[in-house]
């Protein structure tokens, strides 16, 4: 049985939805916890200056426009993650321990050879309909067939 696959893995609107909601609870907080840390005699002021330093590094991660990525897996269960098409050809990754495929979104650890492990969020919203569907079932075939302790069943 063939499993190949080619997905082109799109910015996601939802992860940059929650990354500027995350950004919003943040600066929420930041604003509630100033006038308390002036009350509280083991706060300190300067303690309100942690989530607005957490909304800003969230609000530049919401800002900045991903890369897209291209996913191929042959039809032997190679898989191969590019960043930026056209440049070289991709070597081949191998699937780690701890990617997962639910639902509304796949989190994928791999690793090329000589380089360190990588992790890609996949969302539902990134990847067309039948492509989602036929990149999960090639992730779970890989997953058992390496036979390593994946959840992508």
């Amino acid at each position: 049985m063939s499993i190949a696959v080619s997905v082109l893995v799109r910015p996601s609107r939802t992860h940059r939805l929650l990354l500027a909601a995350a950004t919003l609870g943040q600066c929420a907080l930041a604003v509630a916890m100033a006038p308390w840390t002036a009350l509280v005699p083991v706060a300190s002021p300067a303690l309100a200056l942690f989530p607005a330093l957490a909304a800003g590094i969230l609000a530049v991660a919401a800002v900045r426009r991903p890369k897209p990525h291209h996913i191929d897996i042959s039809g032997i269960g190679e898989l191969r993650v590019t960043v930026q098409q056209g440049l070289r050809v991709a070597p081949v990754a191998r699937l780690l321990p701890g990617s997962v495929v639910w639902s509304p979104l796949m989190v994928l650890r791999w690793q090329a050879p000589g380089a360190p492990p990588r992790t890609l969020l996949v969302w539902r919203d990134a990847v067309d309909p039948p492509a989602w569907r036929a990149l999960a079932v090639a992730l779970a075939a890989i997953g058992r067939r390496t036979k390593s302790d994946t959840n992508l069943h």
